[in-house]
C-alpha cells in the first residue's frame, strides 16, 4: 500500500471523517476531489501558528505581510501555565497540564 500514495491520502481523509474507504468511495468524484484538495491544504498549515506558506509568498498569491501578532489571553492556557511553573525539578517531568471540568462548577443553559 506504501506505493499507491493516492490510497494513503483517501485512507487519511477517512480517517478524519471516521467514515470507511468505502463510503468514502461512494462519494460523487467532485466530493472525493473537493475532501482530498481541504486534507493536503490542512497539512500544509504550520503546526503551530496555523498558516500555510503560500500565504506569506508573493510569488504564489500570498503577502509578506498577510498576518499581524495580536495578543489574545485564554483563560484555559492562563491555568494550565500556571500549574506547570509551580512544579518543580523532577516532578515536573514528562507532565502534561490538563484541563479537566471542575464538577463544583454547575454549567449556566446550554453550555456542557
Amino acid at each position: 500500500m506504501d506505493a499507491e500514495p493516492g490510497l494513503a491520502v483517501e485512507l487519511a481523509v477517512c480517517a478524519f471523517y471516521r467514515i470507511p474507504h468505502s463510503g468514502f468511495l461512494a462519494w460523487s468524484a467532485d466530493d472525493r476531489d473537493k475532501a482530498i484538495w481541504w486534507h493536503i491544504r490542512e497539512r500544509q498549515a504550520c503546526r503551530t501558528c496555523g498558516t500555510r506558506p503560500d500565504e506569506w509568498d508573493p510569488d504564489k498569491g500570498g503577502d509578506h505581510n498577510a498576518y499581524v501578532a495580536e495578543p489574545e489571553r485564554c483563560r484555559g492556557c492562563e491555568v494550565r501555565q500556571a500549574a506547570a511553573a509551580s512544579l518543580t525539578g523532577d516532578e515536573g517531568r514528562g507532565v502534561h497540564i490538563v484541563l479537566v471540568r471542575n464538577k463544583e462548577v454547575k454549567p449556566r443553559d446550554g453550555h456542557p
